[in-house]
């Protein structure tokens, strides 16, 4: 059962919402005046995160002298707290970018956007309720998604598609909604220079370096570790790619370490739970190839320009898959997957079937066709 006063929107809400939705539907929006202060609210997960950033770059490439906020959890505020187009941040609390929260959040958070006094909010969840809270902030314009009605407090809404789109564009037809141009979108991330000059202590500048991310599956709004590749497969890759020549690096964070240990054994070098989400980003920025599951650091290392091989099984590529040129998402359908929707596992997901389907010798060519240093050693 939910807590007292958790917020947990009922089937009949969910109807009563479409179709109240259905009728602001028919309203015209009001005219979209260039912003001055704008706040982007994407609070979780890392990955999601990322995948916003091209929506925020194409926005200040329209508007440069607006000043720009982002709404974000903790666990996620490292991906964007040093994205130079950002003045600052707002902390929405790790209940809210977990997902639970209730209407007390909801009303904190409302004063926290409230005090950034701010004329536009660029909304890139699904959640009525979250959405609420830009409505109490006093935020006269609201652009945002609008999935099975819970758009309703929105001022310019951006209906999504129920067939696959990838999120990233999703996240980029809002701009496109209100006229400003996605040409060149990309993810963004640039590492800083402290960062750099630990990584070159740790792993030598005339190395090939190989980076493999075993883990994954793992974040506040739930867990889904059918999204793993086996390990020993991951380790065979590591000797494979070591014994080609190059350094192989697996990463993950600090409840990886095990897991990094089976993967590495005498062929790589374990910096899980070593490495900061900075240091990780100059890691990759380095990288001739990185491997991994659906997870933030392989659409971190994508936004690094790492040669990225993902690795997909109950989620589908077609929604989370790595958005850059120099990647490719290996995915094999087997009769259940994709069986992650609306944030969740389908009850008749079948676990790991679907990531074990993926073999080593895919991986390898993926590996060679999107990174040539790779090729040159398989």
């Amino acid at each position: 059962m939910p807590d007292r006063g958790q917020v947990t929107p009922t089937d009949a809400k969910q109807r009563a919402l479409r179709f109240a939705s259905q009728l602001r539907s028919r309203l015209p929006s009001p005219p979209w005046r260039p912003p001055r202060r704008v706040v982007v609210f994407k609070p979780c997960c890392v990955g999601d995160v990322l995948l916003a950033t091209p929506t925020l770059a194409v926005l200040h490439r329209a508007y440069p002298e607006a000043c720009f906020f982002w709404a974000v959890a903790p666990h996620a505020q490292p991906l964007v707290a040093r994205n130079p187009r950002l003045t600052g941040l707002v902390d929405t609390g790790p209940v809210v970018g977990g997902g639970r929260y209730t209407w007390g959040d909801v009303l904190a958070l409302a004063r926290r956007l409230r005090a950034l006094r701010c004329d536009t909010a660029v909304y890139l969840e699904r959640s009525l309720v979250l959405s609420l809270a830009l409505l109490l902030a006093g935020i006269p314009q609201r652009l945002g998604l609008d999935s099975q009605g819970r758009g309703l407090f929105l001022t310019h809404r951006v209906l999504v598609p129920l067939e696959p789109r990838h999120e990233a564009e999703l996240y980029l037809d809002t701009a496109r909604h209100v006229g400003v141009s996605v040409e060149g979108a990309r993810l963004e991330y640039v590492p800083s220079e402290g960062a750099r000059q630990r990584v070159r202590q740790l792993v030598p500048e005339d190395r090939l370096v190989a980076v493999i991310h075993p883990a994954g599956g793992e974040n506040p709004g739930g867990v889904l570790l059918s999204k793993r590749w086996p390990a020993p497969r991951f380790a065979e890759l590591a000797r494979r790619l070591a014994q080609g020549g190059a350094h192989v690096v697996i990463i993950g964070g600090p409840n990886d370490r095990g897991l990094g240990e089976e993967v590495a054994g005498m062929w790589g070098e374990n910096l899980a739970g070593r490495l900061s989400w900075d240091e990780t980003a100059a890691l990759l920025e380095r990288a001739a190839l990185f491997v991994g599951n659906d997870t933030g650091a392989m659409h971190l290392a994508v936004a690094c320009g790492a040669p990225t091989v993902a690795l997909f099984g109950p989620t589908d590529p077609r929604r989370y898959g790595p958005y850059g040129p120099r990647a490719v998402a290996l995915w094999r359908r087997v009769g259940c997957n994709p069986c992650f929707e609306l944030g969740r596992a389908r009850p008749d997901c079948c676990p790991y079937n679907a990531i074990a389907a993926i073999q080593l010798d895919e991986v390898l060519a993926a590996a060679a066709h999107v990174s040539p240093q790779i090729a040159t050693i398989l």
